[in-house]
């Protein structure tokens, strides 16, 4: 069954086949728990993101229009299951909307952390609109098109916010970059 498509499996799934749906399971807990503790930043609270997704894909797979496009429906479920819980969690939203950046910037919390923990404190500092694009890109392989099916945007919206998300990076990743050049 692990050498099935996509689509056959979701075929055999909506036939009844509990090997299916166990089969997609293995195929796809992972990626979208990565994506999802990125994306919170909790690993508890991800956990249930995905087993929310699974629970939809479970009841309601039906839903989904064209077979070929689940990849693109497991993360919208489960992106849409992280925002639900940030929005459940958060005591208000950030007034700046001109800035890509919540409250602190990754070099004033982690100066003097090695560079992987500065990338992933910086990834998780961008305001969620900004870290969900270079997630679903960078990390999960994503396509422009696929993005945008996720997160209900255009394709140039997608790329637009991917190009400031890795700009606002790039910016305050400078110094350790720089710094790290220097110390080879």
């Amino acid at each position: 069954m692990h050498n099935a498509s996509d689509q056959q499996l979701l075929s055999l799934m909506h036939a009844g086949d509990r090997r299916a749906f166990a089969e997609l399971y293995k195929r796809y807990r992972r990626a979208l728990y990565a994506f999802c503790v990125r994306l919170l930043a909790d690993t508890q609270a991800a956990e249930d993101a995905v087993h929310e997704t699974f629970m939809k894909l479970s009841t309601g797979s039906e839903a989904i229009s064209e077979p070929s496009a689940l990849k693109s429906w497991l993360y919208t479920v489960a992106r849409n299951e992280a925002l639900m819980t940030l929005r459940r969690h958060r005591d208000g939203g950030n007034s700046d909307a001109g800035s890509v950046w919540d409250d602190e910037t990754p070099l004033s919390l982690a100066e003097k952390a090695d560079v992987r923990n500065l990338v992933q404190s910086a990834l998780a500092h961008l305001k969620l609109e900004y870290r969900e694009v270079i997630l679903l890109r960078e990390f999960e392989g994503l396509s422009y098109g696929q993005i945008a099916a996720v997160t209900g945007d255009s394709a140039s919206s997608v790329k637009s916010r991917l190009f400031k998300a890795r700009r606002a990076l790039a910016e305050k990743l400078a110094g350790v970059w720089n710094e790290e050049r220097e110390n080879r």
